[in-house]
């Protein structure tokens, strides 16, 4: 699923290093509390894996693709008529549409993943079916969450857990935020501190604090901006906490 922030072209380099920490460590749980799009936990190997994430909506269509991988509710097609329609429907609480449906119609239909926030996805040609080739992806992703639990619940409900591997990809702290999370960076760092204490913490940012160890880096272009063209470069980071 494309989704504003994900990981996937990363996993290849991010996976090999938590799977390490889970296997040096004989780790039996692995928590992705701000999961996402799940594109680093579905490609973790370890017995128990537990997804959670703020976005209401965004658990909901997870939840949903684990129990229907044939995604029975995707309209064979999406146009912008359809798209606006269902945006407005959010916007205006009338419940028209269940969560999953909106979430679904709202990543497979926005541009770049900002979820109704980025505008309609289109390609500069106009000959690719976005919408179809997203839904595609979702389905094809779809055994990959079998055996996730997949939670709705804020990252500090998971404050008492113990000798796990935990990952985190909040929103960056000065970039675009996520219509569902508003962090409290300091009070997160702090979080992260205390949580280490009786886990492993792993976090990806630009920068964090200087107590936090970076083990990766790699320099990619981002880019999210509506015109499809404006792009930055930006140096993606892998930090450990307290080690």
């Amino acid at each position: 699923m494309v989704y504003q922030g994900s990981k996937n072209r990363l996993a290849k380099f991010l996976v090999p290093i938590i799977q390490k920490y889970i296997d040096d460590n004989n780790i039996k749980t692995y928590i992705e509390p701000m999961c996402g799009s799940c594109s680093i936990i579905e490609k973790i190997q370890c017995d128990n894996r537990i997804a959670a994430d703020v976005n209401d909506e965004l658990i909901a269509l997870l939840q949903y693709v684990k129990s229907d991988p044939t995604l029975s509710i995707a309209p064979p097609d999406c146009n912008f008529e359809h798209y606006a329609e269902v945006r407005e429907n959010r916007k205006l609480g009338t419940g028209k549409y269940s969560k999953e449906y909106t979430a679904l119609i709202g990543y497979c239909g926005s541009y770049g993943g900002r979820y109704f926030d980025g505008g309609w996805g289109k390609d500069k040609t106009g000959k690719r079916n976005i919408y179809q080739e997203r839904v595609k992806n979702l389905k094809e992703d779809s055994p990959l969450l079998k055996d996730i639990e997949i939670t709705c619940c804020d990252y500090q409900n998971f404050s008492d857990y113990k000798n796990c591997v935990f990952y985190f990809d909040p929103p960056y702290k000065d970039t675009k935020q996520y219509s569902k999370q508003s962090i409290d960076y300091d009070s997160f760092y702090d979080f992260l501190r205390k949580l280490s204490e009786n886990n492993i913490v792993l976090v990806s940012e630009y920068n964090m604090p200087d107590d936090f160890k970076c083990i990766w880096q790699k320099e990619r272009k981002v880019l999210q901006k509506s015109d499809r063209v404006t792009g930055a470069k930006a140096v993606e980071k892998l930090f450990v906490v307290g080690e």
